[in-house]
């Protein structure tokens, strides 16, 4: 490696097809997992209540989704068109959780297993299929298979992704202050959770019970990926990272669905639960954590941060190091501030006060990684996005306020409201989610310059 791609930060990967990483499945699984994610999110947008999207657009959309990520794979990978046959196999697969909501009466065993073993088979053939024709057509832009997509480091980038996706999926359902929605867990309205009528999702129940398959869609994804990087991964502190990421996405799960029932019960009826306000607090925080162990993962995981990059001695670097660790601190803080302001409409005052003090450390890790590090282009590009971000988290707090006219929760809040509100919620997490990158990199940069004693 040349002394240029070093200081750049940018070593290129391209491997001939003879030498790509066949065992590795890094790169597949990433394309899986974005394709299916691209295509629960448009779904989502599509079919939110008034939007007036008919049913063939939606085919049509899903249909150019599964091509366009098997030409992804043809393109990028040197797996040619066996890329985008394998990942959409798993694609239709992962879309098994959401088929069961197309079935028409599935209110017994035998029509669900009638339905499943046709649309099992149909959904796998027609992904893959797919996949395979649009890797194909990709594969032309690849004529030489040199793989473009570093595996080990797609895929923990693309369930990132997809969580900061559920982060918002969540905000909308605080937004339309449908969180009570569905009355019964881990069910709906006594149906599996993956069996729920598409026709019965309407109004708050859509908000609620999507964000149930997302999450879910996102639990699934941590764990194969769990699984991959205890194959993959020789750090040992790497991989134990990757399970707290699996351990906090199951506790996650957990809180979610006691926040409606209030303790753990198959009863559907709502006189036998105990709906838990503060549950509903944690859980949305403690998602927030989850998306930020999720951040850490995907830069450690990077090809950059395993491509030889040297330290470089700062005079200020811990200054650096533990400014950026509390600005993650401070950010957990202020986004549990917002989630006690969003379901409780309380300490309006104090979030304002914390935002402040989150503006000032933003502004100084921001410029401090921008002006100091002329020879880290990373830290630099890390510190614009920091100072980007803030200003605009800034302008969606306040367009927050005025859309509530500084009041909390809304009873019956329209969607522009909700959105306006989740766009700020969102907005925290890819602030936490760039200061947390600024915090890990910092440490992997930067190195102390000790001062020998006299």
């Amino acid at each position: 490696m040349s002394q240029t791609e070093v200081a750049v930060g940018r070593p290129k990967l391209e491997i001939k097809g003879s030498a790509a990483p066949k065992k590795n499945l890094g790169d597949i699984f990433a394309l899986a997992v974005g394709t299916t994610t691209a295509m629960w999110a448009t779904a989502y947008l599509c079919r939110v209540p008034g939007t007036l999207v008919p049913s063939p657009v939606i085919l049509v959309l899903m249909l150019l989704i599964l091509i366009g990520g098997g030409f992804v794979g043809g393109w990028r990978t040197a797996r040619g068109a066996r890329a985008g046959l394998i990942s959409g196999l798993i694609t239709g697969l992962l879309n098994l959780m959401i088929l069961g909501s197309l079935g028409h009466d599935l209110s017994n065993d035998q029509r669900i297993i009638q339905y499943y073993s046709i649309s099992l088979p149909l959904s796998v053939i027609i992904c893959g299929t797919l996949g395979f024709a649009g890797a194909w057509i990709g594969s032309f832009l690849n004529p030489d298979r040199l793989q473009r997509i570093y595996p080990a480091g797609a895929f923990p980038l693309v369930t990132t992704l997809a969580t900061l996706w559920l982060i918002m999926a969540g905000g909308m359902v605080t937004g339309m202050n449908a969180g009570l929605s569905v009355p019964d867990w881990p069910d709906t309205f006594h149906y599996g959770m993956f069996l729920f009528p598409l026709a019965h999702m309407t109004g708050g129940v859509f908000f609620e019970h999507t964000h149930r398959l997302f999450g879910c869609l996102v639990g699934l994804v941590t764990l194969i990926q769990c699984v991959y990087v205890w194959r993959h991964e020789q750090r040992r502190w790497v991989r134990w990272l990757s399970f707290t990421a699996l351990v906090m996405v199951i506790i996650q799960g957990m809180m979610g669905g006691l926040r409606v029932t209030g303790h753990f019960t198959l009863a559907t009826a709502r006189h036998d639960m105990d709906p838990s306000s503060t549950l509903a607090i944690v859980h949305g925080i403690f998602g927030q954590m989850f998306f930020a162990v999720l951040v850490a993962l995907t830069a450690v995981c990077s090809r950059s941060w395993q491509s030889g990059l040297v330290k470089h001695p700062r005079h200020s670097a811990n200054t650096a190091i533990i400014a950026a660790w509390s600005l993650v601190g401070l950010l957990l803080v202020q986004l549990t501030l917002g989630s006690i302001l969003r379901h409780e409409g309380k300490i309006l005052a104090i979030h304002i006060m914390g935002a402040i003090f989150v503006l000032v450390l933003s502004v100084f890790c921001g410029a401090r990684a921008w002006g100091a590090n002329p020879d880290q282009p990373i830290l630099q590009r890390i510190g614009i996005a920091m100072l980007v971000m803030v200003f605009l988290q800034v302008m969606l707090g306040v367009s927050a306020v005025i859309a509530l006219s500084g009041q909390g929760p809304l009873k019956h809040p329209d969607m522009a409201q909700a959105i306006i509100t989740t766009a700020h919620q969102v907005g925290g997490a890819v602030l936490l989610a760039i200061a947390t990158l600024l915090a890990v990199w910092t440490m992997r940069l930067e190195e102390p310059i000790t001062v020998p004693a006299m």
